[in-house]
């Protein structure tokens, strides 16, 4: 008798624990979707309040945008500016390992091995894989994002100053002077010392060829060629090209409000297959079933590569829809 009891309250202990264990991976799970939706919402807001400034700056008159820019975008980019200059080794740094995959294998396969366990080290393996694929495509979502607005910007800005100055390193100058600090502005800079060097064009135009954005190498090539072509149809392919990055714009615009919801629904389900993979590590029926034979493990092993693989298959979708 006084064995089954204590069998029996053994048994119940170990209920209540599975119950703590589950409530607590609740509370988790909660928490993490409600910091995934307002951060969505949070991003929708942004973008809705970036796509209206975008348009009332290609509606007004260069000069008028010029003020209204100075109100709305000049301070905010100075602190931005300041902010980053306090450290910037440290943001270098992190965008140039995530660019490397082999930094994120090798801390996969390190927290695996420190591990040491037949189901959480296959869990660890993809979560930091996977993970350090979507911090990567996430890096160069921000990067294509901005390089977007900036070429869109200096588009807009050569084509509403060139046919009043005729001059092309005063029109660079006046464009690069409106220009935030990135790539796009240090690429015009660098052009502008080339050609007060008296450079060839065609060499004084490759830092803009050398910007990953294919409208960036079309103004680069026209550039390239302006005194070999009559003004007037430069003028006009300057015009066509602007019609073709505001277009572009809206597109992307729409497609980013569009992709909000889905992209906060794949993380929510990718952070519950985490959660789920863990749980079935920790808890010890489940991992007795998975670890008992080969053949559960391999299909645990399974299950993790189809997530792994579908994460990212979704991921590079959507980043192709916005970029």
């Amino acid at each position: 008798m006084m064995a089954f009891y204590a069998q029996h309250l053994l048994g119940t202990q170990y209920l209540l624990g599975a119950q703590r264990l589950l409530g607590l991976i609740t509370v988790l799970l909660f928490g993490a979707g409600v910091y995934l939706l307002s951060r969505q919402a949070l991003d929708l807001i942004l973008d809705l309040s970036t796509g209206f400034v975008g348009y009332v700056r290609r509606q007004w008159q260069p000069r008028v945008m010029r003020r209204l820019m100075t109100v709305i975008q000049e301070e905010p980019l100075r602190q931005a500016v300041q902010k980053q200059e306090g450290r910037p080794s440290t943001r270098l740094l992190l965008y140039s390992l995530s660019r490397l995959r082999i930094v994120w294998i090798t801390c996969g396969v390190l927290g695996a091995a420190l591990m040491s366990d037949a189901m959480l080290s296959p869990v660890a393996l993809t979560a930091i894989l996977v993970g350090g694929e979507l911090y990567r495509a996430q890096l160069y979502h921000q990067r294509m994002g901005r390089l977007n607005e900036d070429v869109g910007n200096l588009v807009v800005q050569f084509q509403s100053r060139y046919p009043l100055n005729r001059s092309l390193v005063k029109t660079l100058q006046e464009a690069a002077n409106v220009l935030p600090n990135g790539e796009t502005r240090s690429a015009v800079e660098s052009t502008l010392a080339r050609l007060r060097m008296n450079m060839a064009i065609v060499e004084a135009v490759k830092p803009l060829q050398s910007l990953p954005h294919p409208v960036m190498r079309q103004l680069a090539g026209m550039i390239a060629e302006v005194q070999d072509t009559n003004q007037d149809v430069f003028l006009e392919t300057l015009r066509l090209l602007q019609e073709e990055v505001e277009s572009k714009l809206d597109l992307r615009q729409q497609a980013r409000q569009s992709l909000t919801l889905v992209r906060g629904t794949a993380r929510i389900l990718q952070i519950v297959l985490l959660a789920a993979m863990i749980a079935v590590s920790i808890l010890p029926a489940w991992r007795h079933y998975f670890v008992c034979s080969a053949k559960n493990w391999l299909l645990l092993i399974s299950m993790l590569a189809v997530g792994a693989l579908g994460s990212l298959y979704a991921e590079a979708e959507m980043l192709q829809l916005e970029v």
